[in-house]
């Protein structure tokens, strides 16, 4: 008969685990990408500008996260590129003869 552990132990070291890289980010880690205010987060999210994930597990508070894909979104969306600087072409002098 195979035995299960009743505990779980640790990964031994020689295995190496993959670390997955955070996909869904808090509304204060948005603030600080973002160099806003949290509540600036709330108001992009209630404005629907930016999409969110809600993990409510009940009826108590939502837990929102923001995709990081949703957020390179709205960073795109948002990105500002400057006009080219408008230049008069002088006029061409014209001669005499």
């Amino acid at each position: 008969m195979l035995q299960l552990p009743t505990r779980r132990t640790p990964n031994p070291p020689h295995l190496k685990v993959p670390v997955m890289p955070a996909r869904l980010l808090s509304i204060p880690a948005v603030a600080a990408a973002l160099d806003v205010d949290r509540r600036t987060v709330y108001r992009f999210i209630a404005a629907g500008d930016l999409p969110v994930v809600d993990l409510r597990t009940g009826t108590g508070r939502s837990r929102v996260r923001v995709p990081v894909a949703s957020l390179d979104e709205f960073i795109s969306r948002r990105a500002v590129v400057p006009p080219a600087a408008r230049r008069r072409p002088r006029p061409i002098p014209v001669r005499n003869p």
